[in-house]
């Protein structure tokens, strides 16, 4: 399960330490943010990304289960689709 962002890291202290700074985005999501207060950016691990997706696909699996259960409630079979 993903967990709170805890820590921000600004532009020139990521580029500064980048070897750690991606090592510890492995472990947990890291947010970085520029100089001038711009939008901030969070970097994460691909796996950590891919399990996000996943995820979000099962509660999209999840959701549309539960619409088709409703809509079918009185049929013996639930149409796929």
């Amino acid at each position: 399960m993903f967990q709170k962002i805890e820590k921000t890291v600004g532009v020139s202290d990521f580029r500064t330490d980048l070897p750690a700074y991606l090592k510890r985005a492995k472990e947990k999501p890291l947010v970085i943010t520029t100089a001038r207060g711009g939008e901030p950016y969070v970097l994460l691990s691909a796996d950590a990304y891919n399990k996000l997706v996943e995820e979000r696909e099962d509660d999209i699996d999840a959701s549309e289960l539960t619409r088709l259960v409703k809509e079918n409630k009185h049929k013996s079979k639930i149409a796929w689709r």
